[in-house]
């Protein structure tokens, strides 16, 4: 194996030595010292100090360190970012366990909520280049209240590793994307992140029933840039329901986009699930998708709907299945770049009482609990019909802040909200959401 050349060697110090003039300067225009300068008011020279020439000197290796690591981080392809939020959800009802019901993330009831800190750091692989240019992968780690519901890789009631996964494009046609790990779900319009999602609030049909994250490996192939088909088998999935059992599953979206302003996405999740307890649980079958319409730079309209069906899982079914089904619509408007608007309404019916009121009131984390929960069993199952509707008002003074205001109304034809300490068929909320995105 031959040696670097001489050329090389001269590159690789000329870029040091370029790194530690970028930092000498930028550690001398921060400390505002230059040793012995020229002041024009002086006489002669300046004498500075021996304490600030060695805070310069530190100033001086820290800011070669930092620039060294950026290089080193852009020679890698690494990318670091992520988010924090928090909010606080006032309830008209002011239930008397301080719970919001049958929500998802937004749980707590006239009080203040950490939602999330979420870090990502991230190499993206390429389609072309090396072997190593098509070599990437992902951790995302989470800390607060709402990681322990995404239910990841739990560290804690207060730390989760939501995604982790490593990535390779293989060199077949337009090159296909595997992933192996845990990764976000394919099924859904909505996410786990808030960010990304046009209102604070989740809607029934992604918090109670769809998956939030999978556990195994994915191939996503892009046939153009109209067409792509994306694939997984799954060995385990994390939900509104907990699951303990390893039962495998495939889960699969197809993504159709005749132009720009339309994007089309069919889904399914196929596979064996455990159901309500004293229940041998059975075939889940899920099918859905999502119609995104950009109707103007500033408007846009989505509408979702799916059927799910898992054999000889509920306990109130005479025929023992368990269906929910639901559709969602959304409109989406930005009246400036500063102000925006996101208004959502749905319905869900979970005609086998299996997605809803699975949560207790104990502290964490209270999330899906209807009237009659305690902090050691869930309210009883009932077969329901819900229906919200939710208005967001979305303020972002700059790009890196979004602070969303929002109200919400929630129906049911069960008496499963909450007035004080009695029984309830609908539940109004107010909510003020911040985001600081880095």
């Amino acid at each position: 194996m031959h040696g670097p050349t001489v050329s090389e060697v001269a590159r690789h110090r000329m870029r040091r030595v370029s790194v530690r003039v970028l930092a000498s300067f930028f550690a001398l225009v921060l400390s505002g010292v230059t040793g012995y300068v020229i002041d024009a008011r002086a006489d002669g020279p300046v004498h500075v100090p021996f304490e600030r020439l060695e805070h310069l000197g530190l100033r001086v290796k820290e800011t070669e360190e930092a620039i060294e690591k950026t290089i080193v981080s852009k020679s890698l392809g690494l990318k670091f970012y992520g988010y924090l939020e928090g909010s606080y959800t006032q309830n008209f009802n002011n239930p008397s366990n301080r719970i919001n019901q049958l929500r998802i993330f937004d749980v707590n009831s006239n009080e203040f909520r950490p939602n999330l800190a979420q870090l990502v750091l991230e190499r993206e692989a390429k389609s072309d280049g090396s072997g190593l240019d098509r070599l990437g992968g992902k951790v995302k780690f989470n800390a607060g209240r709402d990681s322990d519901f995404i239910g990841g890789m739990n560290l804690s009631d207060w730390a989760d590793f939501q995604e982790v996964y490593a990535q390779y494009i293989v060199p077949v046609g337009a090159g296909l994307d595997i992933k192996l790990g845990q990764v976000n779900s394919l099924v859904g319009y909505e996410v786990v992140e808030s960010p990304y999602n046009g209102n604070y609030s989740r809607s029934w049909l992604f918090g109670l029933g769809q998956p939030f994250t999978t556990r195994g490996v994915r191939g996503t192939y892009a046939f153009d840039k109209h067409v792509s088909l994306s694939v997984g088998v799954i060995a385990f999935i994390n939900s509104a329901r907990a699951n303990t059992r390893y039962d495998p599953l495939t889960e699969a979206a197809l993504t159709i986009s005749p132009s720009d302003r339309v994007t089309l996405v069919l889904y399914n999740l196929l596979g064996q699930r455990p159901g309500a307890v004293g229940t041998p649980g059975g075939m889940l079958v899920q099918v859905g998708g999502y119609l995104s319409l950009h109707l103007t730079d500033r408007a846009s309209a989505i509408i979702e709907s799916y059927y799910a069906n898992q054999a000889n899982s509920s306990t109130i079914s005479p025929a023992g299945n368990a269906r929910w089904n639901g559709v969602a619509g959304y409109l989406i408007y930005d009246m400036t770049k500063e102000w925006g608007i996101r208004v959502r309404s749905e319905l869900y019916e979970d005609a086998g009482g299996f997605t809803t009121c699975e949560g207790t009131t104990a502290y964490q984390p209270r999330a899906n609990v209807c009237f009659g929960a305690t902090s050691t069993t869930s309210a009883p199952p009932v077969g329901q019909t819900l229906w919200e509707v939710t208005t967001t008002l979305q303020y972002k003074p700059f790009k890196s802040l979004t602070t969303r205001l929002e109200y919400r109304y929630d129906k049911s034809n069960q008496h499963v909200f909450q007035i004080g300490e009695r029984a309830a068929t609908y539940q109004p909320t107010l909510s003020l959401d911040v985001i600081y995105l880095f």
